[in-house]
């Protein structure tokens, strides 16, 4: 008698909605990164 196999959903990682200085710092570095690029060449750096 073959028996079959329950398989399990993936589970799905905890997002934790409380973002840290570090976090908040950091996005303010990367998007500061992003703006200097635009001025000096007037274009957005878009990565596909």
């Amino acid at each position: 008698m073959a028996t079959s196999k329950k398989i399990d959903k993936p589970r799905k990682k905890v997002v934790n909605a409380d973002l840290t200085l570090l976090d908040v710092w950091q996005a303010a570095c990367d998007g500061q990164k992003v703006f200097d690029a635009f001025v000096i060449t007037g274009k957005l750096p878009i990565t596909k």
